[in-house]
């Protein structure tokens, strides 16, 4: 299966999942929201492959502070576009929140209505 596929260019791209899990250094887990946007250049990220790029990063130890440059780097790897921005909203941990962006500054949509869920 390709990792890419074909999509109409300047087509704005916003992807969401609050499925994030890696391990901090220190091997106690993060959780937490990524937000990415981007601007097509005539190629797109295949959903089944993001989903298993963000389960994948449940086994990798780094510290939280780099977590958005490596999805960052990873997407960019994929459909080489410079207009790629990531946010990530971790879960509070010992009482302290932390927001985390890279590349292009995005203002993520967090109360968007999930209108298929159940």
């Amino acid at each position: 299966m390709d990792n890419i596929h074909d999509v109409q260019s300047d087509t704005t791209i916003q992807l969401m999942t609050p499925e994030l899990l890696f391990l901090a250094q220190s091997g106690q887990p993060y959780r937490g929201t990524v937000y990415v946007e981007y601007i097509s250049n005539g190629r797109a990220l295949d959903l089944i492959y993001f989903k298993k790029y963000i389960t994948s990063l449940r086994s990798k130890k780094m510290w939280c502070e780099d977590i958005a440059s490596e999805i960052y780097k990873t997407i960019d790897k994929q459909i080489e576009n410079c207009t790629i921005g990531v946010v990530v909203d971790l879960t509070g941990r010992g009482g302290i929140q932390q927001t985390i962006s890279y590349g292009k500054k995005i203002i993520p949509e967090r109360n968007k209505n999930k209108i298929f869920q159940i």
